[in-house]
């Protein structure tokens, strides 16, 4: 059986071959870790560059409102998602959970700390669009869930 990534990842690269420039990550500061290593085996694996943008994911969604190119999304929290999938600029459908993972281990009788969650997204008018898919897809990779689960995060 095919599977989708490859699928998406030969889509992605007729569009790279015939010109098409860099994909644009808008990612939480808290991902940049994580991100960092999973952007260079992507890089790797499709030859795909890949620009970054850090920073608080709160002002990330409000340069996304206001016309930020970006073709993925990666806030720190569901609310900041919010933000622009209220404005309409989020593919609902092209949309991944991630679970931040507690780093403090119950002591004693305390319950366990319960995950968080987070989302990344294909933005609706991403000028990359076959490119963000493959990224998306990619997420749940063994080495990138690998990378995931080193840096405090899961992909449900």
């Amino acid at each position: 059986m095919i599977n989708r990534f490859a699928i998406l990842a030969a889509l992605a690269l007729l569009v790279r071959t015939a010109g098409a420039e860099e994909l644009r990550v808008f990612a939480a500061r808290d991902f940049q870790p994580a991100l960092k290593e999973i952007t260079g085996l992507f890089v790797e694996q499709t030859g795909f560059a890949v620009n970054r943008t850090s920073g608080n994911s709160t002002a990330l969604a409000e340069k996304i409102i206001r016309g930020a190119p970006a073709d993925l999304f990666f806030p720190a929290t569901e609310s900041d998602m919010q933000l622009v999938v209220e404005k309409g600029l989020v593919d609902v459908a092209l949309k991944r959970n991630v679970l931040r993972l507690p780093a403090a281990k119950p002591v004693g009788e305390e319950p366990a700390p319960e995950p968080t969650y987070a989302a990344a997204a294909v933005m609706l008018q991403a000028a990359h669009r076959l490119q963000a898919m493959a990224f998306l897809e990619f997420l749940v990779s063994e080495p990138a869930r690998a990378v995931f689960a080193r840096h405090g995060f899961a992909l449900p």
